[in-house]
């Protein structure tokens, strides 16, 4: 008869095998499948010579070589390390038998697996999906290759379809989620989801691997009660323009305004096609960075229609601040979050925040973050650009609180500038959280001033809505 001795070895052989591959394997692994994706990258990369190209494999190898052999000297310890129980046991009991095959054997492994639930996540991901959106997301040029594979594949035209699209957009907080949430209908718009992500240049071939059947919300991070699913629409175009521009806009304190290529609008065009589902049905979008290079696609002509949200400068520069407290928190917390907002270009508040410098001297770069005053600043400089705009024929201006107060007439308003006919809805009015009891805001009264003057401005320029 075998002694229960010799299951507890089990169980806790078990126990320090799963224990020690989390501890010595997981680093090495992840870091070894990165380095091999790096070397595709590297191949892929057209824009480099041959000598240059083979220093950089030579490189990427033998970072590859080190991971490797570190993850097979990691594995090789967790097999020793996991069989040390039963060797103990073994030397003390030579004369008992071992037992491989029984239920009670299987039974304690099981039981001794479950000290991995001791693992707390520290993370909404996994780290099998963040291991792939590393793989993924950090590397362009295997972007560009999986966006020219998808388009040669599903794309059989070369010629660039000149449908009009539809981008919302406004300084980050003016309301521009709720604003996308209450246009889009998927009997009219097709648009990137939650559910693209990590292959946002390989849409329809990563739609026949992953078939998210669970569409269940939750709040996002900013506690804005503003709930995401995997079939949300967010802003997630902007990774396409990093991929294709190489970052180049992105400097190390702030995002230039930059110009676009006819090539590069070419291609933005097919793009806005891997996410059509119906025929009929035309692209929207939520881009925070329009701005950088709004004026690009009037010059190219491009059939725009931009839909742009501002709300009264106070209380926007208090949500900017509020959320740059809170994502720089998150951001410590958990340094995925960084990572993942700057894959994303999503630059607006947090420790990877940069400003949009629209103008050539960028007035508020000596400012302090942690203020009010910056945010003010920031939304000086940001509507004060988009007044001197000349050519805002394409542009629909929409009130913040229009959207609270009134969100059917403002959408039916919206409908016939688009000469869309959106279906008939009862939508109650919005109510954003608030704090009652908040101080009332000290902020420099100058900047105060100069944000009022601006803010009449845009009431005076905006939609009229339909109260009808």
């Amino acid at each position: 008869m075998i002694s229960s001795l010799y299951y507890i070895a089990v169980l806790l052989g078990t126990a320090i095998f799963c224990i020690s591959t989390v501890l010595l394997l997981q680093k090495p692994f992840f870091k070894l499948a990165v380095s091999a994706t790096k070397q595709l990258d590297v191949l892929f990369n057209s824009d480099l010579g041959e000598s240059e190209k083979d220093r950089l494999i030579l490189r990427n190898l033998s970072q590859l070589l080190k991971y490797l052999f570190l993850s097979l000297f990691g594995m090789m310890g967790t097999v020793a390390l996991g069989i040390v129980p039963v060797l103990i046991y073994s030397a003390q009991f030579p004369d008992e038998a071992i037992d491989t095959s029984s239920l009670w054997f299987y039974l304690c492994m099981v039981a001794g697996s479950f000290v991995l639930f001791f693992f707390k996540k520290k993370s909404d991901y996994s780290y099998w999906s963040k291991l792939l959106h590393y793989l993924i997301l950090d590397h362009y040029q295997l972007g560009r290759y999986l966006y020219k594979r998808e388009i040669s594949k599903y794309l059989r035209e070369e010629t660039v379809v000149d449908k009009p699209f539809v981008l919302v957009t406004g300084l980050a907080r003016a309301g521009t989620t709720a604003l996308t949430n209450l246009l889009y209908d998927p009997s009219f718009f097709h648009s990137i989801r939650y559910s693209n992500v990590p292959f946002l240049m390989a849409p329809r071939s990563w739609k026949k691997l992953y078939h998210p059947k669970n569409n269940e919300t939750k709040e996002r991070a900013h506690g804005d009660a503003v709930a995401v699913g995997e079939q949300s629409v967010e802003a997630l175009e902007e990774y396409f323009f990093k991929v294709f521009l190489n970052d180049e806009f992105i400097q190390d304190h702030h995002l230039e305004k930059h110009e676009l290529s006819p090539t590069l609008l070419s291609h933005y065009l097919k793009y806005q096609e891997l996410f059509r589902e119906q025929n009929d049905t035309l692209y929207l979008a939520k881009n925070n960075n329009l701005l950088l290079r709004f004026e690009s696609f009037t010059a190219l002509k491009a059939n725009i229609r931009a839909v742009f949200i501002f709300r009264n400068p106070i209380d926007h520069a208090q949500s900017l601040l509020r959320q740059h407290q809170n994502f720089c928190d998150q951001q410590t917390e958990d340094p995925f979050v960084l990572q993942y907002m700057n894959w994303m270009g999503h630059h607006e508040f947090g420790q990877n925040h940069k400003a949009i410098k629209l103008n050539k001297e960028h007035f508020c770069s000596e400012r302090d973050p942690s203020t009010i005053d910056y945010w003010l600043c920031l939304w000086i400089d940001y509507h004060r650009y988009f007044l001197q705009i000349e050519d805002k024929t394409k542009v629909i201006l929409v009130h913040y609180d229009d959207l609270l107060k009134s969100p059917d007439a403002l959408k039916r308003s919206i409908s016939n500038q688009l000469d869309i006919s959106f279906h008939e809805s009862a939508l109650e009015p919005f109510n954003p959280r608030r704090n009652k009891d908040k101080p009332e805001v000290v902020v420099d009264s100058k900047l105060k001033l100069s944000a009022l003057e601006i803010y009449e401005q845009l009431v005076s320029d905006k939609l009229t809505i339909d109260n009808a």
